[in-house]
């Protein structure tokens, strides 16, 4: 299933305490497209999956939007930690995926007349990372818009260029090298189908490439450094450092890194995304250190002086709030306790075994073990970075801030002579004023222009962005052009092909030889697979703890409702009002 299927999804989402059940009424049903997701998470048996809805509409609660994604906890036995590390977020006034719990059910057998769900254990429905209005909500692009409005809105990752299909021909310049870690975006937000030349020029061009502004300035202008805030978002910069280090994520700051820029707005950073490997496991677990400090951008801009005050200033009051040790254990507390309830009636909790977690079986000990493990961790994360937070004030040196460009002497003010807060750091950390955080935009489309549709520029998908497909062979198949060719960096490249190819794709009859990474789920452009009958009974819902079924039905020309269910016990369990489980 990691092409994508068409399948329904049937809800057994009840109000007022009633029971979820399998067999019950189902509350709504939802024409989709389903498939696998995920790069080392599709070795594991309990697969995450990734739903597009035939339309945009409200989902287990979540608001009307038509991604989501059903991510199977496997690695985290508390089951908690993308839940609490976007809950967290959230706390700070960003968007980040809200979350639910829910058990899953299955029905993929391929025989014809076994219509016998097969359990699947305990997963969090979130939903995916999105740019409309209900979601992060940037500023729509096309080919109406002039160049002052081509500003944004735009959206990018990091990540290796095989987990995407759009990698925007950004100039690698030393600015770049230094602060961009040499690696090219991958470009999220337009779709990279609907950019036009001019728009594409744009997003590349030194002269207006908002990320190659914004390198080149922390290269060559820290003794200006009120220039910086022109071009990012210190507040989102300095939410995303404070929940990437209070996490200790092991992909943080490297991988899974979003960063987004909304019409005549500066970069910010954000929303969070893939905690799995965070909060007392991974890489840095229990370290009592900084986890920048091997990523140049970062320890640039902890060398700023009003990152600086403003990461200690931002710190108290989340902690004084939302990020409490008392908030933090509550939500825990409120989140487990549904939970704890369904695995009352299961035998072995990690297993697959019906009302089960469904989890990796290197985790060991009981589930509140891992949820005191989990809570533990987080606290004395916390209390290590009070301690800590307000000693970012030092001189500056070419090892603390990268041996590039001239440096202020301190990191105390605008001044860089200004040495005071080293002996006073909490008069510059209260002079501090954090910034009001960004709402999502409410413009709308560029406004038509008096141009025929002979003369307007069309949008193109360019073989210089799009991906080749994923982990292309070295010397065999290059990452662009259609796998046979290259692009220069910059506005304006064309493909140059190699091996006898022809421009402008470099491929056989102007195709693609290799499929893109991210395949297109549009019901009228989907892969040609056997129909899937999905069937979720929610758990986590509003009220209940429930179950949830996937249907497989092969051969048939429309999926056709349950005959046979397997029912199970749904288990009473309030969801917490107080700590805004679901939004």
């Amino acid at each position: 299933m990691k092409q994508p299927v068409r399948a329904n999804i049937e809800v057994v989402d009840n109000d007022n305490g009633t029971l979820n059940c399998l067999h019950g009424e189902r509350t709504s049903v939802h024409e989709s497209v389903v498939h696998y997701r995920g790069q080392s998470s599709l070795h594991f048996g309990k697969h995450q999956l990734a739903v597009k809805l035939a339309s945009s509409e409200e989902f287990l609660g979540l608001p009307e939007e038509r991604s989501f994604i059903l991510n199977g906890p496997t690695v985290d036995g508390s089951l908690m930690r993308n839940h609490l590390g976007h809950w967290l977020y959230r706390g700070t006034g960003r968007w980040s995926p809200r979350t639910r719990h829910v058990v899953v059910f299955i029905r993929d057998r391929l025989d014809i007349n076994d219509d016998t769900p097969v359990y699947k254990g305990i997963y969090l429905v979130l939903e995916r990372i999105g740019y409309g209005p209900n979601r992060v909500g940037l500023a729509p692009l096309d080919s109406n818009c002039s160049l002052d409005e081509l500003s944004g809105g735009w959206a990018w990752q990091i990540n290796p260029l095989s987990f995407g299909s759009y990698s925007p021909n950004i100039v690698l310049d030393q600015y770049q090298q230094m602060f961009g870690a040499g690696e090219r975006p991958l470009l999220m937000y337009p779709k990279g189908e609907t950019l036009t030349q001019t728009m594409r020029d744009y997003f590349v061009d030194p002269a207006t490439s908002p990320l190659g502004l914004l390198y080149q300035n922390m290269h060559e202008n820290m003794t200006q450094p009120e220039q910086l805030e022109e071009l990012l978002d210190l507040g989102s910069y300095v939410d995303y450092f404070l929940h990437s280090e209070m996490s200790q994520n092991q992909d943080a700051y490297r991988r899974s890194a979003y960063f987004f820029k909304d019409r005549a707005q500066p970069i910010n950073a954000g929303p969070a995304w893939d905690l799995n490997l965070a909060y007392g496991i991974g890489a840095f677990a229990g370290r009592k250190d900084w986890i920048y400090k091997p990523f140049a951008f970062w320890k640039r801009l902890l060398c700023h002086h009003k990152f600086v005050a403003l990461v200690a200033k931002r710190w108290r009051a989340l902690r004084a709030g939302m990020w409490s040790d008392d908030t933090i254990t509550a939500f825990i507390h409120d989140s487990v306790a549904p939970i704890n309830r369904q695995l009352a009636y299961c035998h072995n909790w990690t297993t697959i075994n019906l009302q089960c977690a469904n989890v990796a079986v290197g985790n060991k000990g009981t589930y509140q073990q891992h949820i005191d493990k989990l809570t533990a961790s987080v606290l004395a994360r916390a209390k290590w970075m009070d301690e800590n937070i307000a000693k970012f004030y030092a001189p500056l040196t070419s090892e603390l801030c990268m041996s590039v460009g001239a440096l202020p002497a301190f990191n105390c003010a605008a001044d860089g002579d200004d040495d005071g807060c080293l002996t006073n750091p909490e008069k510059y950390i209260e002079a501090a004023e954090f910034p009001p955080v960004r709402q999502a935009t409410t413009g709308g489309l560029c406004e038509a222009r008096p141009t025929s549709l002979n003369t307007r520029e069309q949008p193109s998908a360019d073989p210089c962005w799009l991906s080749a497909g994923t982990y292309p062979t070295a010397g065999a198949i290059t990452p662009f052009c259609s796998g046979y060719g290259y692009c220069d960096p910059g506005p304006g490249a064309t493909c140059v092909c190699i091996n006898g190819r022809k421009p402008p794709t470099c491929a056989r009859s102007d195709a693609p030889i290799v499929k893109p990474t991210v395949l297109t789920s549009e019901p009228n452009r989907m892969w040609t697979s056997p129909l899937f009958y999905i069937a979720y009974t929610i758990a986590l819902t509003v009220g209940v703890f429930a179950a949830v079924a996937f249907y497989h039905r092969v051969l048939r020309s429309q999926p056709r409702r349950l005959s046979r269910s397997l029912s199970t016990d749904a288990l009473v369990a309030r969801r917490p009002s107080s700590y805004g489980a679901i939004e």
